[in-house]
């Protein structure tokens, strides 16, 4: 069952807010990452770059946990729970270099945040995380 992202919280997915990102490792453990992310209308997208440990863990065990805080009222806040349902190349960097324009203002990830010289040198991929449990706060919508 999928769940939507709450109007009233959906600022905080769609940035430029730093996101934690819980993956579960080969003993179940959660790990966390800080990321960036943003909300295509279904799924929340988060991009990584494949052969690190988020891509490895997510294709074991496709469950994961993303809350983002809001810096400006600590008690306000959202955690979404779900599954990456598809993950999906992104070769001409579009979502990444989205990300890099909303969260550091850089025109594009490599060469604007991103050392310039790593450009081709790591396959980018999108998590699509469909959200099946939207927690947020304050619980009004």
């Amino acid at each position: 069952m999928s769940q939507s992202i709450p109007a009233s919280h959906l600022d905080l997915i769609e940035g430029p807010f730093y996101a934690i990102l819980t993956t579960l490792n080969p003993k179940g453990a959660p790990e966390n990452t800080v990321v960036w992310c943003s909300w295509d209308g279904q799924h929340v997208l988060v991009n990584t770059a494949d052969g690190r440990r988020k891509p490895r863990n997510v294709r074991r065990d496709p469950r994961v946990a993303l809350t983002v805080i809001d810096p400006t009222d600590p008690f306000r806040w959202i955690d979404v729970r779900g599954v990456v349902e598809e993950i999906v190349p992104d070769r001409d960097y579009t979502n990444i270099n989205a990300h890099a324009k909303l969260y550091a203002g850089a025109e594009e990830y490599y060469g604007g945040f991103a050392p310039a010289e790593r450009r081709g040198t790591e396959e980018r991929i999108i998590f699509k995380i469909r959200p099946e449990r939207v927690l947020h706060f304050p619980a009004h919508s």
